[in-house]
This record gives C-alpha cells, structure tokens and sequence, in this order.
C-alpha cells in the first residue's frame, strides 16, 4: 500500500510541475510560443548530391496537426497539452521544413505535384512527444515517423524512424530542445537512407 501511494505521488508531482498551474487566482498568460529554431543541431554528412525529390507534407494525427505541446507520463500514459506551452506551427510543418532544409542541402527538394516523374517521399509522423518518467525524475524527446518513398506511384521502399532523445530540464523547454535534436537525427538519418535511391 505504501509503494502504491508513493507512486501516486510521484504521477501527481510530475502533474503539478508540467501542466504549469499556479495556485494563486492571478491574470491567465498566453501560451509561450516553441519552435525548432534555426539552423541544424546535429553535424551532417558529406553525402552526395541527388536527384530531385518530391516531399509531400507530413501527415499526423490530429493531434500533432494542432499546436499543442504533447507530453505524457510512461509509454501507457495519456497524453496531455502544456498548458502555458504551445509550439508556433503544429508539429507536422515543423517537422516538414526541418526535413526540406536538411535534405535540399544534397538537391532539389520539391512540393508535391511538382517535377514529373521524379521519386516522391511521403511521410507519416505518429508521435513528437516529451515522455516523463514515471517519478518525474526524467524525461525524453520522442519521434517516431514512418516514411515511404515512391516512384512512379510504386513503392521503392520503406522505414520506420524512432528516435528517443533524453531532456537536459524536465519541462517545456527541455522537451522541445529534445524534440529539436530529435528531428533532425531523423532528417540526417532520412538522407542517409534515401542517397542509393536518388542517385543522378
């Protein structure tokens, strides 16, 4: 009974200390806005040029369409919006522009429907989350995105991205800089995977 109630109290001060409440009955704030910032994090590789490609938008669910800064305690938690944390473009154009600058660094990175015949990337973002520990001692950046390339409407290949990033502070801005490196790992491991297929 002890070990239970301590985990409740751990969930619950992990709780008080991301949703952003105060006690006090004082003016409600607006939301601070996050992005990605600018420029990669991450070192990229001397990889070849490419062909060009065509990137579609990202697809997500509707709840990475939104503003909303997702956060959750353990992989079986609900997720949760900070309430006083919103990122400036819903997560699936963030991640879109994130991938078009890393990837137009090898070439021509061009929207759908655009350039005829050329391969075409799509890509589906299923979680860009922060995840807390269940003691709220630690958190995470979480991406996972599925990616399918195409050519000529036929499937060339497919991957899976997850990539789990730790948060140097256990709030907010702790997880949208995790989020941050997170995405682009995923852009530099996407070009990387994407070189044999684009060759000239």
């Amino acid at each position: 009974m002890r070990t239970f109630c301590l985990k409740i109290l751990a969930i619950l001060t992990v709780l008080a200390a991301v949703t952003g409440c105060s006690v006090g009955g004082g003016e409600a704030r607006a939301p601070r806005q996050l992005d990605l910032g600018t420029g990669l994090s991450v070192p990229t590789g001397s990889l070849p040029a490419h062909r060009p490609l065509l990137l579609a938008p990202v697809t997500a669910s509707a709840l990475l369409n939104d503003t909303s800064v997702i956060w959750r305690v353990g992989e079986s938690g609900q997720p949760q919006g900070f309430t006083t944390y919103r990122w400036a473009a819903p997560p699936a154009q963030l991640v879109t522009q994130r991938l078009m600058a890393r990837l137009s660094l090898q070439g021509a990175v061009l929207e759908q429907g655009i350039g005829g015949d050329a391969p075409q990337l799509r890509l589906n973002l299923q979680s860009f989350e922060q995840l807390f520990a269940p003691d709220g001692k630690a958190s995470q950046g979480v991406l996972i995105m599925q990616a399918v390339l195409l050519r000529n409407n036929r499937v060339v290949a497919q991957k899976l991205i997850d990539i789990k990033v730790p948060a140097i502070s256990q709030d907010a801005t702790g997880g949208a800089q995790a989020l941050r490196l997170a995405t682009d790992q995923a852009a530099e491991q996407m070009a990387q995977w994407l070189t044999p297929f684009l060759k000239p």
